[in-house]
């Protein structure tokens, strides 16, 4: 599902803020942003909810054990564990392909008649994205940043937050902590108005700006050896203008959806083609 599709628009997005704005409790609405997270996700595959959940347990976990951890071993075992595991499952449905793909022309490239069975398996969307939310919390719970929460579904909220699943921004756990532990008390006007701003900011970049530059340049990259060397040129200006107007957009529209829950995910789309140096970038 995307922020800028019919279904989203028409559908989730009004049954999730209206029924959020119904719950009276901090906890009811740890449950509802837990439960609308992972509709949200497994509206592509439902397959995928459980490894996001086993990611979830995984941190969690590894959160209440530094809770109880009374030595430096303990401690540096809750932070290398969960965070291999992480690392495991990331790198397994990223780059298990290709690898056994890379083994196969190694072994052909010397004669050998061995061959890897080649692994075509389908990446979940967003798993690079909540995979780094959840190591970010391990890591700043080892480094006593935070405090690990006790509330499963506070957690879970926060690993599964739909305005910030699948495009990011990665956003630390500190970050909106407070936000998540007051929204029982939240002010429903206070972001609504400006949440929206964003959200229709953000739509205007992605569906007016963004998707129309790709309508014009997709044809080019199709037939890239008929092009003339402006062409190429041009085509490769809008792509830089499309990919900068996607990210933008999509960006805008994730803090005004957590404005609009009462959370306010920090802005992390700053100009970047102004930068000097990679670094600044």
């Amino acid at each position: 599902m995307l922020f800028n599709s019919l279904i989203f628009l028409f559908a989730f997005l009004p049954v999730t803020y209206l029924v959020f704005w119904q719950l009276r409790s901090t906890a009811q609405r740890h449950v509802w942003l837990t439960i609308t997270g992972y509709v949200f996700y497994g509206y592509w595959d439902p397959r995928f909810c459980l490894l996001m959940a086993f990611t979830t347990m995984v941190s969690f976990c590894a959160g209440l054990g530094f809770l109880r951890a009374t030595t430096d071993r303990q401690r540096k075992l809750l932070l290398i564990a969960p965070i291999t595991v992480d690392l495991c499952v990331l790198g397994f449905f990223k780059y298990a392909g290709f690898a056994s793909r890379s083994l196969n022309d190694v072994f052909a490239l010397f004669g050998s008649d061995i061959s890897v069975p080649v692994l075509d398996i389908i990446l979940p969307i967003g798993i690079s994205f909540y995979t780094f939310h959840t190591i970010s919390y391990i890591i700043d719970s080892y480094r006593g940043v935070i405090r690990p929460t006790k509330s499963l579904f506070e957690f879970s909220a926060y690993v599964s937050l739909f305005s910030q699943l699948v495009a990011g921004p990665i956003v630390r756990f500190r970050q909106i902590e407070k936000d998540l532990e007051n929204l029982g008390t939240a002010n429903r006007a206070a972001g609504l108005s400006r949440g929206l701003s964003f959200l229709v900011y953000g739509l205007v970049e992605k569906v007016l700006i963004a998707d129309t530059i790709a309508h014009f340049i997709e044809p080019n990259f199709a037939h890239f050896q008929s092009l003339s060397t402006a062409g190429a040129w041009l085509t490769m200006l809008g792509y830089s203008l499309q990919l900068y107007f996607d990210f933008s957009g999509y960006s805008s529209m994730a803090v005004g959806l957590g404005l609009m829950f009462g959370l306010h995910i920090p802005q992390n789309f700053n100009s970047p083609y102004r930068a000097l140096n990679p670094s600044d970038f």
